[in-house]
């Protein structure tokens, strides 16, 4: 997927992995999608790739203002909801046997890294890295876990100003889209995500795929799926 945004389907992985329902990395994800329900068309037109180590967990979040003091001041932003469901994500791949080092969580803002960081500390995952987009620059990790945190649209044109988020900030996605090794596994709102280019593909390709499970968005797309969690 990131090789047909960003590099007209020319990138290909350094690593091979099994295109097998079997690998353990689709075991592992089997035990993700148990957690949540999947959306998809009520006409059944959607072929579910089991094969496929990538997830699309859709939440309605709520942006909240967070004083986190960094080189880029001393305001930034994080999503409590999506923090919650990132803890559920990661204590489902840590008991599957995933070490905790293997496991790398990145966020579209300071705010959220370091609310993420505090939920998992409580729960005794503090070794899992967490960091914004920019930390991951030519690191990668087996497992990349994406927190795009953003769920106020009011904010976009703000963010996309000062060159903040994930939403209309196609580098910044390549990035985040390209860090994981074996398993991808993106947390957002889907009503959001709907009103970028982009994020709306990544959004069809799941959805026709069966990769997206949690909330529904308010397009077409999904329109009558039934995304509970």
């Amino acid at each position: 997927m990131p090789s047909k945004f960003f590099y007209f389907g020319k990138l290909r992985s350094s690593q091979v992995v099994p295109d097998d329902v079997n690998d353990k990395w689709c075991s592992v994800l089997r035990k993700i999608e148990a957690t949540s329900t999947i959306v998809k068309p009520p006409t059944g037109n959607c072929e579910k790739q089991e094969s496929w180590p990538i997830h699309f967990r859709g939440v309605y979040g709520k942006d909240q203002s967070a004083a986190v003091e960094s080189f880029w001041g001393s305001n930034s932003w994080s999503n409590p909801v999506e923090a919650r469901e990132i803890l559920q994500i990661v204590k489902t791949i840590v008991a599957e046997g995933i070490s905790t080092q293997s496991i790398g969580i990145m966020a579209a803002f300071r705010g959220q890294v370091v609310l993420i960081r505090q939920v998992l500390r409580a729960e005794g995952l503090g070794a899992v890295n967490v960091g914004i987009v920019e930390d991951y620059q030519a690191v990668e990790r087996k497992v990349i876990i994406l927190s795009l945190t953003r769920c106020n649209p009011n904010f976009l044109s703000n963010d996309v100003k000062r060159r903040l988020g994930l939403f209309q900030q196609e580098k910044r996605m390549n990035v985040a889209l390209t860090r994981a090794e074996n398993m991808l596994v993106v947390v957002g709102d889907p009503r959001l995500m709907e009103k970028d280019p982009l994020w709306k593909q990544w959004l069809e390709f799941c959805f026709h795929n069966g990769l997206w499970y949690g909330k529904q968005g308010n397009s077409a797309t999904s329109a009558e799926g039934n995304g509970e969690t």
